[in-house]
C-alpha cells in the first residue's frame, strides 16, 4: 500500500518539525505569575476545560494528548509520554503481504525523550490482555476482563516495539536477539529510520473463523523512566523538538533538584483500598501523555499542577526556575523578608473573596491507572464546621492529566481547595529593594493599622513601577500564607472498577453444541435427511450453526450447511437447531457441529456415530 508509506514519510518528517516546537524559543511570552484577585492563584488556571482547547493548531479536529488510536492523517502530532501511561498510537504506515492474508501496521506512540528509557508492561487488544509466547512477540492467548483465557488469537497476532529508531539496539519489546524494524515491515528499505520515536509494529494474519479480520484498538501500557517533576519540567523546557527550546544554561538547575527532592518524599497516611496497607508512592510523580498540539504555556501549567509548583523567570539570576508550593520550614520562615511601615511606601490594599465565590466542594478528574487511564474522579468537601454562615454550594472542578491515581489527585486537589479559602490578598508598594522578592516567595508584613504582626503572605506578583517622585519602586501582591493548607490528609486509593462487563464482538469464547444426530429421513425422488444439534446450556445466544461432515471418523471434515435463525433472530441456550441435507450422495458419513456469533466460532463438537446414507433404502421411522 504505497499510500500508507507516503503518509508515514510525511508524518514522520513534518511531525518532528511541528510537534510542540511550533513556537520558537525566543518568542515564548507568558506571565511569571498570576494575580490572585480574591482567589488562590493556582485555582484560576485549574478550572475544568481551561486547558483542553487544543490550542496552537487551527483546524485540528482530534487531540493528540488523548489516548485514542488515530488513523493516518497529515495533521497528526506526536505526543510525549512521561512516567507510566496507557497509550494508543498513531497509525503511520501499513502494508499487506502473504498473498493478501497478512497486514502489518506501524504505530507511533511517543516522541523519544533524550534521557529516558522505556518499558512495555502489557499490551491490550480491545479489553483483552495479550499473552505472548516464548518467542517474545507472537500472541499465544489473551485474558478477558472476567479473567478467562481466549486462545482464538494464538499465532495470528505478532508485535514488536522500539524507542529511538528502527535499529535492533532500540528494541524494547520483541524477540531475543533483537531485530531491526525494517526487517519486519514489508517493502521498506534502509532509509526507514524512525529516529527519535517510540513506535510499535503490529502484524495480523486474517482469520474470520477466529475473529481476526482487522486491527482493533491496541493499547500499550508503557513506562518512561522520566517521571520526576523537576526532570520532566527541565526536559520540556529545553527540548527543541516538542518543548520550549530554552538553552540549559538559562535554567536554574538547583531549583530542579530541589523540586525532585520534595517530590520524592513519602507522605504519611496513605492507604490502598483496604485502608490498612500503606502506599509508599512519592509525593508527586508525572504520569501521563503530553499533548504537543497545545501551547507550551498550557503544558507547563499541567506539569506545575501535578507537582504543586510554579514556573517563573528569576530576573536576578537571569534564569527560568521552579518554585514549590509547599509548607516552609521553621528556618525558611525566620529568614523571610519583612515589610513594615519603614519599607512600605503608600497605602496598603486589602481584598478578600466574596462569600458566593468561595469554593467548598472539590472534584478532581484524573487518569486512573486501574482503569487503563480512563477518567475517574476524586471528590471531597469542606467540613461543615469550617463553612461560613449562609455560604452557598460552590464546586471547584480540576483536571489533572498527569495524575494517575486517587491519592495523587487528592493531594493536588486538596491543596487548591484549602488554599482557595485563604482569601486575604494584599497589595502594596515598596522601594526598589522589593524587586529582590520573587513570585512564590513568602514574606512577612507588619502594619499597625491592620494589626499585622509579621503576618505571612505568599507573593503572587512583583511589578516594577515608578514612584510619585520618579524613583523606581516595586508593587507586591500576595495571598495569605496558611501552613494548614499543606497538611497531609489521610488518603485512600480508590477501588478499581472493571472496564466493562460486556464482552466485545469477536472476544467471547463460544462453547461447542451437542453431537449431531439424524432425526428425519426422506427417500425417493426428493431424498434428504435432517441433522439436529443442541446449543450448549452455558452458551447463547448465537447467530448461526454449522454442520460439518467427513467420510471417516478421523478427520477431513468439510462444512456442509450453515443454519441461520429466521428473520435474523438468534439461537438461545439449550435450543435445538436442525438442518435439512439434500446434497450428499450415497456414502458413509460422520458429522460434527459448531456455533458462530459475529464472525467468531466455537470449536467443533465431538464426532457423531457412523451414518450410512442410501437414498434408495427405506429406513423406516426415525425416532429423534
Amino acid at each position: 500500500m504505497p499510500v500508507f508509506t507516503a503518509i508515514a514519510v510525511f508524518i514522520v518528517e513534518t511531525a518532528i518539525i511541528y510537534s510542540g516546537a511550533i513556537v520558537a524559543a525566543g518568542t515564548i511570552a507568558f506571565a511569571t505569575s498570576v494575580i490572585a484577585a480574591g482567589l488562590a492563584i493556582v485555582t484560576a488556571r485549574l478550572i475544568m476545560g481551561s486547558q483542553n482547547q487544543g490550542g496552537g493548531v487551527e483546524g485540528a479536529t482530534q487531540s493528540q494528548g488523548t489516548r485514542v488510536q488515530l488513523p493516518p492523517a497529515s495533521e497528526n502530532k506526536i505526543p510525549v509520554i512521561y512516567g507510566r501511561a496507557f497509550q494508543q498510537g498513531i497509525i503511520t504506515d501499513a502494508h499487506i503481504s502473504n498473498e493478501n492474508k497478512t497486514m502489518t501496521y506501524v504505530m507511533v506512540l511517543s516522541e523519544k525523550c533524550p534521557t529516558a528509557s522505556y518499558t512495555i508492561n502489557n499490551i491490550f487488544w480491545n479489553d483483552q490482555t495479550l499473552n505472548f509466547g516464548a518467542d517474545g512477540y507472537t500472541v499465544e492467548s489473551s485474558t478477558q476482563a472476567d479473567g478467562s483465557n481466549n486462545s482464538n488469537y494464538n499465532g495470528l497476532i505478532r508485535m514488536w516495539a522500539w524507542a529511538g529508531g528502527q535499529a535492533s539496539g532500540f528494541q524494547i519489546f520483541g524477540p531475543s536477539p533483537t531485530v531491526d524494524a525494517q526487517d519486519i515491515i514489508p517493502e521498506v528499505g534502509a532509509g526507514y529510520f524512525m529516529s527519535g520515536l517510540v513506535f510499535a509494529v503490529v502484524q495480523i494474519d486474517y482469520n474470520s473463523e477466529k475473529g481476526v479480520t482487522n486491527l482493533q484498538n491496541v493499547t500499550f501500557d508503557i513506562t518512561s523512566s522520566l517521571s520526576s517533576p523537576g526532570d520532566v519540567w527541565y526536559d520540556y523546557m529545553t527540548n527543541d523538538i516538542y518543548g520550549a527550546g530554552i538553552p540549559g544554561a538559562d535554567i536554574d538547575t538547583a531549583s530542579v533538584a530541589a523540586i525532585n527532592a520534595t517530590s520524592s518524599e513519602i507522605p504519611p497516611n496513605q492507604f490502598q483500598t483496604d485502608g490498612t496497607t500503606p502506599s509508599t508512592q512519592p509525593r508527586y510523580v508525572i504520569n501521563g501523555v503530553l499533548n504537543t498540539v497545545d501551547t507550551i504555556k498550557a503544558n507547563l501549567d499541567r506539569i506545575n499542577v501535578a507537582s504543586a509548583t510554579w514556573t517563573t523567570y528569576d530576573h536576578k539570576l537571569g534564569k527560568w526556575r521552579l518554585i514549590a508550593n509547599r509548607e516552609l520550614t521553621g528556618g525558611e520562615l525566620s529568614a523571610t523578608r519583612l515589610y513594615d511601615d519603614d519599607t512600605i511606601t503608600g497605602e496598603i490594599s486589602i481584598t478578600s473573596t466574596n462569600l458566593e465565590d468561595m469554593y467548598n466542594h472539590l472534584e478532581v478528574a484524573y487518569a486512573n491507572r486501574g482503569l487503563r487511564d480512563q477518567t475517574d474522579y476524586y471528590k471531597a468537601d469542606i467540613a461543615a464546621e469550617f463553612l461560613n454562615d449562609l455560604e452557598p454550594y460552590n464546586l471547584l472542578r480540576m483536571n489533572t492529566v498527569f495524575c494517575n491515581n486517587a491519592i495523587h489527585a487528592a493531594r493536588v486537589g486538596l491543596i487548591e481547595l484549602k488554599q482557595s479559602r485563604s482569601d486575604l490578598v494584599i497589595t502594596f508598594q515598596t522601594d526598589y529593594s522589593g524587586l529582590q522578592t520573587e513570585a512564590g516567595d513568602v514574606i512577612k508584613v507588619t502594619n499597625t493599622i491592620y494589626g499585622f504582626d509579621e503576618k505571612l503572605f505568599r507573593v503572587t506578583r512583583v511589578r516594577e513601577t515608578e514612584g510619585v517622585d520618579g524613583g523606581l519602586t516595586a508593587e507586591i501582591t500576595g495571598i495569605q500564607y496558611n501552613a494548614e493548607v499543606y497538611t497531609d490528609e489521610t488518603l485512600t486509593d480508590g477501588q478499581n472498577k472493571p472496564l466493562s462487563d460486556i464482552p466485545a464482538i469477536g472476544t467471547t469464547t463460544l462453547l461447542s453444541p451437542s453431537i449431531p444426530s439424524v432425526v428425519a429421513i426422506t427417500t425417493g425422488t426428493s431424498a434428504s435427511f435432517t441433522l439436529r444439534t443442541t446449543i450448549n446450556g452455558d452458551s447463547g445466544p448465537v447467530d448461526n450453526v454449522q454442520f460439518w461432515y467427513s467420510n471417516t471418523s478421523t478427520g477431513g471434515f468439510v462444512n456442509l450447511i450453515t443454519v441461520y435463525g429466521m428473520d435474523g433472530s438468534n439461537f438461545n441456550a439449550n435450543e435445538n437447531v436442525q438442518g435439512r441435507i439434500t446434497t450428499l450422495p450415497a456414502a458413509t458419513y460422520y458429522f460434527q457441529a459448531r456455533v458462530g456469533l459475529a464472525g467468531l466460532f466455537s470449536p467443533l463438537s465431538s464426532t457423531s456415530s457412523v451414518f450410512v446414507w442410501n437414498p434408495a433404502f427405506d429406513y423406516g421411522p426415525i425416532v429423534p
